[in-house]
């Protein structure tokens, strides 16, 4: 162990440890509420990247020494490559507003990059935590830049898993185009349809919701960094709001922009809320897709049985041969989970209080939680359901002539007062009225699925 001393005093640190005082307080504190920074590598180079880009920002206009800006700058760069991961010990969802967080970075970016120029740990003697790694910055502004940025960066694989699935369901809609089925409303029989639209519509939902995704991913890249404490920007470096935003760009690639109005950008969390609700909403779609196909795939004899979900796993531990839907039933608890870390996000967006929100490390947790889970589910929906999900066209063409839905085809042919003396002849001879109009002599079974096929068609 060696002794590092703050302003409370000494604190023993575990030798080699990159990290210093700040964070061993903060980790002791705060160890209990949730998984540590480590957990979470995407954040983690993300504030890397931050710390990089602040660097060379106070580099440009000579604040920080050139050596000094270059020891933070690779120092960084090590963090971003994955190396030191394990020093951020520090609860995501920590209690000080991020600050413990904040300097959880620093004291390891300072630490390392003092190893480089050759000081001994702990001594901060070339690279100080506050002095130079946090110059022109605050937590304040600092934590709610990284959380926005990680989201950013974390939603890309989310981006690519939705677009995966919904060229699945597309794939779907091509092999079951012509796969006539019954389409029901208040789960009553109400008119034809096939899968092939069927399908389609899904993707068309799924489509739109990752749309929506990605414009509220868009709109975090939007930060606050030059604001310092409460918007002010005091503590900052004359001229480093001119040069932070080309720097962020610079490090992570896509263009990142500073606020109009930074009294509104620091106290606002209303750009997470959004994001958040737009991720709920697709869980909501996910949800409701994985719910009709439990529907659709219910039961074989005593069921619907129109669509084989594949079997992943025995589905009872007494039931011989039961097969339980399990991925879809996955997928809805997903959107069940997804909605809870919503909520959070909502009761911490409005209970901010004054010139900034203190609340965002527990909107980070929510956030990145609620992306990884809608990642996973995502690629677990297609891969273990979707893409080897198959149509039962016999039950589904079966359990739509049996129907009374298909009476409205028959309207325009017959006419309403015949097909209503069908009707009630069918029920009668308990026979669906498909055969009753067969045995009728009024259509054959030919005629009949050709009419259906045709009421499928799309109207113009």
């Amino acid at each position: 162990m060696r002794e590092d001393q703050d302003s409370l005093g000494a604190v023993s640190i575990p030798d080699g440890a990159l990290y210093s005082s700040n964070t061993v307080r903060g980790a002791g504190n705060f160890h209990l509420i949730g998984l540590p920074i480590s957990a979470y590598p995407n954040f983690i180079r993300a504030m890397a990247k931050v710390k990089k880009a602040a660097a060379w920002a106070n580099r440009l206009v000579d604040a920080i020494d050139a050596e000094v800006a270059g020891a933070i700058s690779t120092a960084c760069d090590e963090i971003i490559a994955g190396q030191h991961h394990e020093n951020f010990i520090v609860a995501l969802a920590e209690g000080s507003g991020g600050t413990s967080t904040n300097m959880n970075f620093n004291e390891v970016i300072a630490s390392r990059a003092g190893q480089i120029l050759g000081d001994p740990l702990g001594s901060f003697a070339s690279v100080n935590p506050n002095d130079h790694v946090n110059m022109s910055q605050s937590t304040n502004d600092t934590i709610p830049t990284g959380v926005k940025l990680a989201c950013v960066t974390a939603a890309e694989p989310l981006i690519e898993a939705g677009e995966a699935l919904v060229q699945v369901f597309r794939a779907k809609a091509e092999e079951y185009r012509h796969a006539l089925r019954l389409g029901r409303t208040c789960m009553q029989a109400a008119q034809p349809m096939t899968y092939g639209q069927l399908f389609d519509g899904y993707a068309a939902n799924l489509e739109r919701a990752m749309g929506h995704v990605n414009k509220a991913r868009e709109g975090l890249c939007t930060v606050p960094m030059g604001g310092t404490a409460i918007g002010t920007g005091l503590g900052v470096a004359d001229g480093y709001r001119g040069q932070i935003a080309a720097t962020l760009t610079q490090e992570f690639g896509f263009t990142i922009t500073l606020p109009d109005d930074y009294f509104d950008a620091m106290q606002a969390a209303d750009g997470f809320s959004r994001f958040s609700s737009e991720l709920k909403i697709l869980s909501e779609v996910m949800g409701k897709i994985a719910s009709d196909l439990v529907i659709l795939g219910s039961g074989g004899n005593s069921g619907l049985g129109e669509v084989f979900l594949p079997s992943v796993q025995p589905g009872s531990s007494i039931m011989a041969g039961k097969v339980n839907p399990v991925i879809c039933m996955m997928v809805q608890q997903v959107a069940f989970m997804v909605h809870g870390h919503d909520a959070t996000v909502s009761i911490a967006a409005l209970s901010g209080q004054m010139e900034i929100n203190h609340f965002e490390p527990v909107m980070a947790h929510a956030l990145f939680d609620a992306i990884e889970l809608l990642t996973n589910g995502c690629t677990i929906f297609r891969t273990k359901c979707i893409e080897g999900l198959a149509v039962a066209q016999d039950r589904s063409y079966a359990n739509l002539v049996s129907s009374t839905a298909i009476s409205t085809v028959f309207l325009r042919q017959l006419g309403y007062a015949r097909v209503s003396e069908l009707v009630k002849a069918s029920v009668l001879n308990g026979i669906p009225l498909a055969d009753q109009a067969v045995e009728e002599g009024l259509m054959t079974r030919d005629d009949i699925q050709n009419a259906l096929a045709m009421a499928t068609l799309s109207r113009h």
